[in-house]
């Protein structure tokens, strides 16, 4: 079901998700297209865990990333599902909204 909030697998390597986004079951290019409206109501900084079972995403995410400026923290595989992480990207100093 989209949308549930999951346990994710503990990763002491990566920072704790402000908010985490269920997209099992959701093929490309739904996956990204719900984290792009997902890290809108972020903070700037904030982290965002993307769990998916479509493989593509391995391969989607740090291409939306880059094309967004976002920062791509690592996709890993976890059983038949993926985790991918992406830290919202924050303004300069001194740059208005």
């Amino acid at each position: 079901m989209w949308g549930a909030v999951t346990a994710p697998s503990a990763r002491p390597d990566l920072p704790e998700p402000a908010l985490v986004l269920d997209a099992s079951g959701l093929l490309c290019p739904i996956p990204i297209v719900k984290t792009a409206a997902a890290v809108k109501g972020l903070a700037d900084g904030a982290v965002l865990l993307v769990i998916a079972t479509d493989p593509g995403i391995a391969t989607d995410m740090p291409m939306w990333c880059r094309a967004t400026r976002h920062e791509h923290l690592g996709t890993f595989r976890d059983g038949a599902r993926w985790q991918s992480w992406v830290r919202k990207r924050g303004r300069a100093p001194g740059q208005e909204r």
